[in-house]
């Protein structure tokens, strides 16, 4: 009888195991999709507008994603080195509330408050000198 317990036992947590590490890869595909979201490899990008650094060393970004049947998502500004190897767009994502409208002769990016809907109402500790993926930020009126 004992031995009949133990090899159910053994089934169930070799089951149980089974179904952790199914879970764990699921949770790893996941986050492996929601990181590669931004980038330039990805299939659903719309590049809206890119723009060179007057000392040519970074390369930003407006874009915005087609989600298929539900449209297209918000637009995003992101400041990369301009590096044919870089293209990851997450690594300079600006912060939400701001948006990118150019460079200065200074080699600094410019940007923007944005509100683009009454929804947002997050307050964002972006100031002028921030140093966003390398560059230089200043928020101009």
């Amino acid at each position: 009888m004992k031995k009949w317990i133990l090899i159910i036992v053994g089934i169930i947590l070799i089951g149980i195991i089974g179904i952790g590490i199914k879970i764990n890869s699921d949770l790893n595909d996941v986050v492996e999709a929601f990181n590669s979201e931004h980038s330039l490899n990805e299939p659903n990008l719309i590049i809206l507008s890119d723009s060179i650094s007057p000392n040519k060393k970074y390369k930003y970004y407006e874009y915005q994603f087609d989600k298929g049947g539900l449209g297209y998502s918000r637009i995003f500004w992101s400041i990369i080195k301009n590096d044919k190897k870089e293209n990851d767009l997450g690594k300079g994502l600006i912060t939400q509330g701001f948006k990118i409208i150019g460079w200065n002769e200074k080699n600094e990016l410019l940007l923007r408050e944005w509100n683009p809907t009454s929804e947002l109402k997050t307050v964002s500790e972006l100031q002028n000198g921030t140093i966003i993926n390398g560059m230089k930020i200043n928020i101009v009126e």
